[in-house]
């Protein structure tokens, strides 16, 4: 998936914007609808890997929330989607969560959208993440499943897992979630496919995505490509993991 900025104007912002709303209406386990259970004053939220103007889009469903956004490289932004953030950090890939946990930063929740399948060590890089939540605070975990290994290839967007050659290996979430528990309370669904309906709407998608291999956005749907996880931080004891 290409990660220059060519083509991409406010004009094509908006349409995202307009997407998002949409699939805020239709999926209750977006990270749009995610975002919009978090609407209040007083909460922080941190947006890691907040390119394609993500926090854009997000502030659109929680006006009320201030969001900081980091990344490794900045790509797909507006200046109106920079300006949405309070903080806008850009890391190199190696030292990222350490550059990100040295901020000193607490949050409310923290939006990890198809991240952790770019990451060289995922858990790790998620103990880490998981101590800048505040006590109750919730985690927001979306990757592609490991069957999406064996999905059909597209040239345009990512059906495949492999379609994208930034992406390290499938994240076993399954696995990840037998650990995490430890440090609060975790919900999942292996291979989101939201209601019939729009599972039947994205099946009618298909022959599109068939001749011209890109996706639509209903088509991750029609396939269960997503795996989803929300953790929500419990009390910390002294038994409590410090995820440092």
């Amino acid at each position: 998936m290409s990660r220059d900025d060519q083509g991409y104007s406010t004009h094509k912002g908006r349409i995202r914007e307009w997407i998002s709303h949409a699939k805020r209406r239709m999926d209750s386990k977006s990270k749009y609808a995610f975002v919009a259970s978090l609407n209040r004053s007083d909460a922080v939220v941190l947006d890691v890997g907040c390119g394609f103007d993500s926090v854009r889009k997000l502030k659109q469903h929680a006006p009320l929330v201030t969001f900081d956004g980091a990344d490794i490289q900045s790509y797909y932004m507006t200046e109106e989607g920079i300006k949405a953030m309070r903080n806008y950090w850009i890391f190199p890939a190696e030292q990222f969560v350490e550059e990100l946990s040295a901020c000193g930063e607490q949050y409310d929740g923290i939006i990890l959208s198809h991240v952790i399948e770019h990451v060289a060590h995922p858990h790790e890089f998620l103990d880490k993440t998981i101590g800048l939540l505040k006590e109750g605070g919730k985690l927001y975990l979306s990757t592609p499943t490991v069957k999406s290994t064996d999905f059909p290839s597209v040239k345009k967007g990512c059906l495949n897992f492999f379609d994208d050659p930034t992406h390290t290996a499938p994240f076993p979430i399954e696995t990840w979630i037998a650990s995490a528990s430890t440090y609060g309370n975790v919900t999942w669904t292996p291979r989101h496919r939201v209601g019939l309906v729009i599972r039947l709407a994205a099946w009618c998608t298909w022959p599109y995505t068939m001749l011209t291999r890109r996706i639509t956005p209903l088509t991750w749907y029609a396939f269960g490509f997503e795996s989803i996880a929300v953790l929500e931080r419990k009390q910390m004891t002294p038994e409590t993991p410090s995820a440092t």
